[in-house]
């Protein structure tokens, strides 16, 4: 059984999670100077987030968007979940198979120092959610 329900669930998280480090001027700065367009596609359940640092401003939207991804990252929600925990070694699951990538990767693998500190603050989230029960993942 996956561990969000719905997919609905999943962009609230992940909103939130994107909210708190836009707030940090670091972050923000950094990502912003990427101009990266991400598309991250997920399974079970099914959804995708695209997120735009092409602005002023960090921007996520959860479903479809009118935009084209400089990389697309396709994965079940449950490995990005296991991702934004700290758990999973995101080379890794790109030799592995377990995220089928497209596009403009390495960019993308520049900006892993830069959100870091959501491997922290995403626990929080879950935990504010009630959904502290899928925090303990192997």
């Amino acid at each position: 059984m996956p561990y969000f329900d719905n997919i609905e669930d999943l962009y609230w998280c992940l909103q939130e999670l994107f909210d708190r480090l836009s707030d940090d001027p670091d972050i923000k700065k950094k990502a912003l100077a990427s101009k990266l367009i991400v598309n991250f596609v997920y399974d079970d359940p099914e959804g995708e987030v695209w997120i735009d640092c092409t602005g002023d401003e960090i921007v996520l939207t959860p479903g479809k968007a009118d935009l084209t991804a400089d990389a697309t990252l396709t994965m079940d929600s449950d490995v990005a979940h296991k991702f934004w925990l700290g758990k999973l070694n995101l080379i890794k699951a790109l030799t592995s198979g377990d995220i089928e990538s497209e596009g403009s990767v390495p960019k993308l693998l520049k900006l892993l120092p830069v959100i870091k500190p959501a491997f922290k603050i995403y626990p929080e989230i879950l935990t504010e959610k009630g959904l502290e029960s899928i925090i303990d993942v192997g």
